[in-house]
């Protein structure tokens, strides 16, 4: 049963009972606080300074090292940039360190999926509920096919990936979920 959750859907029946959760860009944690509600262990990370919950304040994507934050008026549009201010992991080396087996991770993170994605080696949970950004620039739609190839080749289907026009922002995919079958 697909569910939407916080503009990010995921297939509840899918996650067993006290499933780990990876919620990278977890601003307002209403997606965090909804699974935390049915009984789930979230694991919240952000690259800007939040208030309201518990989270790790790092960046995630294709390097490990520092990065900076670039702020925008709307604060839902922060992006990493070079510079110092956070610690910057891949996904990967994040979950190695977290000694942490998820069952979904939540990717929201306003630019770096394509980074993020084109660095995986293996496939790091059975659903991935992501958010592109094609409108920004960040990437082109070249770039939004070696994701989906990088995602098939990982062994994820598409269960949820669809070109349309939102928040005013124009055309993106918003709202995409994918999930790995064998694990």
């Amino acid at each position: 049963m697909i569910t939407t959750i916080a503009e990010h859907s995921v297939d509840l029946e899918l996650l067993p009972e006290k499933s780990n959760i990876l919620d990278l860009c977890c601003r307002g944690f209403l997606f965090a606080d909804y699974m935390r509600s049915l009984g789930h262990n979230v694991v919240c990370v952000d690259i800007d300074h939040l208030t309201g919950g518990s989270y790790h304040r790092v960046a995630i994507s294709d390097y490990n090292g520092r990065a900076g934050v670039q702020r925008f008026h709307d604060p839902q549009a922060t992006q990493i940039k070079e510079g110092d201010e956070v610690a910057c992991y891949t996904l990967e080396n994040f979950i190695q360190n977290s000694e942490t087996k998820f069952d979904l991770i939540k990717i929201d993170v306003e630019g770096a999926e394509y980074q993020i994605i084109q660095s995986l080696t293996v496939a790091p949970a059975k659903q991935l509920s992501i958010e592109f950004h094609l409108h920004t620039g960040a990437y082109t739609q070249n770039e939004m096919k070696l994701m989906e190839t990088k995602l098939m080749l990982l062994g994820y289907e598409k269960t949820r990936h669809e070109l349309t026009a939102q928040h005013g922002a124009g055309f993106s995919y918003w709202d995409s979920l994918f999930i790995h079958p064998s694990l």
